[in-house]
């Protein structure tokens, strides 16, 4: 079977990309090795009855014109943002609603905005013609950036500059860096306000299931063929494109193939190694992943009792202090885990009452700075209870008595989601966050397309990756409509 465009991967961005292709006209294939689609978005089932999301509990910000393009709302997916922040410390806490004007949420929008700006110009860059393959291996772009000198600078300095409560400043660094890792005294670290932070993105009224169904809907709608339960695995440069070898032992080709797979794994696990050229394959084992996001999923038989309104309805940082966030980091790029980890709390319950039974309730642990590997050795069951521990003792200060409703606890550590989700080293970022892997330095020169002629980048490697949920997809998918008609492949 041919097609003009295979995607492998059907998350968000896999499923943007493919109902943006097929409503082009190209013959459009998503493979996925999972049974289910877009398997980041949708929740787990820790206990009977109980579900959460292994990754994230809330949803990277869709941009409003993706939005209206795929025609989501009118699918069903209704979008809700969180109403505030809370941050706790044992004498202490702050407040920050994400409604009412202050120093740090301020800062906040500010960064938001220049993500969005960075994300139309990343969509800039994919539109015209395939550019010259020198470009590409120099990674030179067009123009520059808007504001890329401020990513070298401190994340530290730049709070501080903008927010004189330290309370406040240190509030703003955890939504930064929830499920990070950064050292916010470091020249570059600001890199991480290009990236959604906590309570940024949203829940779907629904369901998170609302949201997946309104992007299949939108993929299948526009002709995009879904194949699911099957993994790409292998690809072999063909007289016209692309051979693609299924793990059901059929074979299909295609003239273009989007990968929404990290960078690392899209070049050295799709091709053989012989079948690269000498830069890429060293462009792939140099990008580097950081994966620091371990999460402890709680079910609880009864809700929290006379919880505070807001420690329900968006994230609770325990708390925070900008120098902690330095020496987990230390201890991370070590190895180890600091005796003090940054952690969220999140009660996703309450905004998605189906993820619990009646009566329940799911509280959701997020720890940053959460090795991949241990420098002496496995992620025990020990280590594993440690955590759980922790969590649980957090939930306890913000919700006493809650510790007695639990019924079940999942711990899931950054080599877990290696396994689930096929990200490497359990990154969730697609590549570590820092200057010289942002904007024109991820991927190549800014642009989904690669040194591989008809192979893009679309998923959280690709320059717009960072930027939010499809964003990446939807760049890959303009880059090949605007290639499909030009590029001749030998």
């Amino acid at each position: 079977m041919r097609y003009d465009a295979a995607i492998i991967g059907a998350g968000a961005n896999g499923l943007a990309a493919a109902a943006l292709l097929a409503r082009s006209g190209a013959t459009t294939i998503v493979i996925e090795r999972h049974d289910a689609p877009a398997p980041r978005l949708a929740g787990r089932v820790i206990h009977p009855g109980y579900r959460a999301s292994p990754y994230a509990d809330e949803i990277a910000p869709i941009s409003p014109s993706l939005f209206r393009t795929l025609g989501l709302a009118q699918r069903g997916a209704i979008m809700r943002k969180a109403p505030h922040s809370l941050a706790i410390w044992p004498e202490c806490r702050h407040l920050l609603p994400f409604d009412l004007a202050s120093d740090g949420l301020d800062l906040l929008v500010e960064w938001a905005a220049f993500a969005g700006r960075a994300r139309e110009r990343a969509l800039e860059v994919a539109a015209p013609a395939r550019p010259k393959l020198a470009s590409l291996l120099h990674a030179v772009a067009a123009s520059p950036w808007p504001g890329v000198e401020k990513l070298a600078e401190a994340l530290g300095d730049t709070i501080g500059a903008a927010i004189g409560d330290p309370r406040e400043a240190a509030h703003v660094a955890a939504l930064v860096l929830t499920g990070r890792t950064a050292d916010p005294w470091c020249d570059g670290s600001t890199a991480h306000l290009l990236a959604p932070a906590a309570g940024f993105g949203g829940v779907a009224l629904g369901g998170r299931f609302s949201i997946v169904d309104a992007l299949v809907s939108a993929a299948r709608g526009a002709g995009a063929e879904l194949v699911l339960g099957v993994e790409a695995s292998e690809l072999r440069r063909a007289r016209r494109g692309f051979g693609i070898a299924l793990s059901d032992s059929r074979d299909i080709e295609a003239r273009c193939v989007i990968s929404t797979l990290d960078l690392k794994r899209s070049f050295l696990a799709l091709f053989p190694w012989h079948a690269l050229p000498k830069p890429v394959l060293r462009h792939a084992a140099q990008f580097r992943v950081a994966g620091a996001t371990a999460r402890v999923l709680f079910a609880l038989e009864r809700a929290p009792e006379r919880a505070a309104p807001e420690t329900l309805r968006g994230p609770v940082h325990i708390a925070p202090a900008l120098d902690d966030f330095a020496r987990a980091h230390a201890a991370f790029r070590e190895g180890n885990l600091a005796p003090r980890l940054p952690l969220t709390l999140r009660v996703p319950s309450a905004s998605d009452p189906s993820l619990a039974p009646p009566g329940g309730a799911v509280i959701t642990a997020t720890f940053g700075a959460v090795p991949f590997r241990l420098f002496d050795g496995a992620w025990t069951r020990e280590r594993r209870d440690a955590l759980r521990a922790q969590a649980q003792a957090a939930l306890e200060m913000v919700w006493p008595g809650a510790g007695s409703a639990i019924c079940a606890a999942e711990v899931v550590v950054p080599g877990d989601m290696e396994d689930w989700l096929g990200a490497t080293h359990g990154d969730l970022d697609g590549g570590e966050i820092a200057p010289d892997q942002m904007l024109d330095l991820r991927g190549w020169g800014g642009s989904p397309r690669t040194p591989v002629p008809g192979f893009y980048l679309g998923g959280g490697s690709a320059a717009a990756g960072p930027f939010g949920t499809g964003a990446a997809g939807e760049a890959a998918a303009k880059a090949v409509i605007a290639d499909l008609a030009r590029v001749r492949f030998p």
